[in-house]
């Protein structure tokens, strides 16, 4: 009742926000970032438009006169918009990704208020990585800023590494469709131009920007690191980033880079995680993985106890898939009562 009580206020805020009164209008930008994040979708979706949308940006648009305050609010009003296309789309016709990348860049020397305003900015980005629409996703490739994500996975705040590793993950997985066939050589082979390397994990021609390749964005290794950090929330976000390297018919290929990284041992360690989440994702993970001989025979072993634990503690779904990793390490036979 009183979160419908509050969404009310929404219609009158949106046109204070288009006040002409600075202060009034900075006012009402604030309080409506404090109702944007559990508002009613429908009533965003009937009382938000195109003139608000371009309301907001110029508010963020460096630079801007507004004071740091207001920018961060209209940032986060736009990061906590619900992602419909309509307003996606009026984002990007006003030149939205422009605009959120000045702020993505400027991510050194950053005091509490702009860590929150670069926390904002990622999650304002995350709308156009959505796998459903190739095009957005090209659009903000283009822009160079796959590369910034990456390197904020070494310096951001924990908000800011999970939702670039969120993104990362949602760019990963048009990869595989993205990457280019490598053509084939034409004439004597002595006389032909060199062949373009073919990706190890998606086996065409990949670039960062073309087909978003976390191996030519060199963000295993930094994705990996994270995984070692102590928020679930940013382990769980970056798991979900190296395991679309192993979807589909990519499972031999992104098992070896994930070896390579050391990810999983890493991974091994989420069974003993009290996150559901992580544990979860790393026994699916590591069902799939073990299927392999080769990392069976690597990893087997420093996985058994674990999974023996879990078949004893957890609940139905994690026993049963506990006990189908055993049955795939030779452990327990797939006639178990644990299945």
């Amino acid at each position: 009742m009183l979160i419908y009580a509050q969404c009310s206020a929404v219609p009158k805020l949106v046109q204070l926000c288009e006040n002409e009164n600075p202060n009034l209008r900075a006012s009402a930008v604030k309080l409506f970032s404090c109702l944007v994040e559990n508002c009613d979708e429908g009533i965003i979706q009937e009382h938000v438009n195109q003139k608000c949308i371009n309301t907001l940006l110029q508010i963020i648009k460096p630079p801007s006169k507004s004071d740091e305050e207001e920018i961060l609010s209209a940032m986060g009003i736009i990061c906590y918009l619900p992602e419909i296309d309509q307003i996606t789309q009026w984002l990007l016709d006003a030149g939205a990704l422009s605009i959120i990348k000045s702020y993505v860049q400027d991510g050194k020397d950053r005091d509490h208020q702009k860590n929150n305003l670069l926390e904002n900015a990622i999650g304002a980005l995350s709308r156009f990585t959505v796998p459903t629409n190739l095009e957005w996703q090209k659009s903000a490739a283009g822009t160079g800023i796959i590369t910034v994500l990456v390197q904020l996975l070494e310096n951001g705040t924990n908000l800011t590494k999970q939702r670039v590793a969120q993104s990362l993950a949602q760019f990963s997985k048009s990869s595989f469709k993205l990457s280019r066939p490598i053509p084939k050589r034409k004439g004597l082979w002595c006389f032909s131009a060199p062949a373009d390397i073919d990706c190890m994990v998606h086996g065409g021609i990949c670039s960062v920007k073309s087909s978003f390749c976390l191996l030519e964005a060199n963000a295993v290794g930094p994705l990996t690191r994270t995984l070692g950090e102590p928020d679930p929330g940013v382990c769980e976000a970056s798991l979900d980033a190296l395991l679309t390297l192993i979807e589909g018919e990519r499972l031999q290929s992104g098992s070896k880079v994930l070896s390579e990284a050391n990810a999983i041992p890493l991974i091994i360690r989420y069974l003993g995680s009290t996150s559901p989440g992580l544990q979860e994702k790393s026994l699916h993970a590591l069902e799939r993985i073990f299927r392999l001989v080769e990392y069976k025979q690597m990893y087997g072993a420093s996985a058994q106890m674990p999974l023996v634990d879990l078949t004893q503690r957890g609940n139905g779904s994690v026993r049963s898939m506990s006990a189908r990793i055993l049955a795939h390490l030779n452990v327990l036979h797939d006639q178990s009562s644990y299945f």
